[in-house]
């Protein structure tokens, strides 16, 4: 099914951060959240309403076509400063249909115009890393561990396939 993709605006920020803290799971530590603290700060409402507000985020954000309200949102993603993949989420029950990359997608395209050439890094879960793979990321660095998460630097360039 295709998603009904739209840029998100402040009144989205409740729905995006409760999205984030349903799949949190994937990617702390700790399934409780233990030790990531700091980066339930980051993905508040008050957090991502502050991203939202910025010049230096964009974010996109996917709902079914029936159910298009600021609340039903199953999907978003975020780029900070046109080039890092700050974001990039699909609700447990929605996961392995292809949306994440309709919102890559998306966003690819947004970022072209603003003048991204195809340059784009992201610091990505152990549970994503294969789908950045698919999106033509690769690996820079070892995985890491930081503030309750545990992730692995990627990037993609220009050179790389798609």
């Amino acid at each position: 099914m295709t998603l009904l993709l739209r840029r998100a605006t402040i009144a989205n920020a409740d729905a995006i951060s409760h999205l984030v803290h349903s799949v949190a799971h994937y990617f702390t530590l700790h399934a409780d959240g233990r030790g990531a603290e700091e980066f339930f700060k980051s993905i508040s409402s008050e957090a991502i309403s502050s991203y939202l507000a910025s010049e230096r985020y964009v974010y996109w954000v996917g709902c079914h076509p029936q159910e298009a309200s600021a609340d039903h949102i199953i999907a978003a993603i975020a780029l900070r400063d046109n080039s890092h993949l700050y974001h990039l989420f699909v609700a447990s029950e929605q996961q392995s249909q292809g949306y994440a990359r309709q919102l890559w997608q998306q966003l690819q395209t947004h970022a072209a115009q603003l003048g991204n050439p195809g340059n784009f890094t992201v610091n990505a879960s152990l549970f994503a890393e294969k789908m950045y793979e698919k999106f033509g990321f690769s690996a820079t660095d070892e995985v890491q561990e930081m503030h309750g998460l545990r992730y692995i630097p990627m990037q993609k360039r220009v050179d790389a396939d798609e």
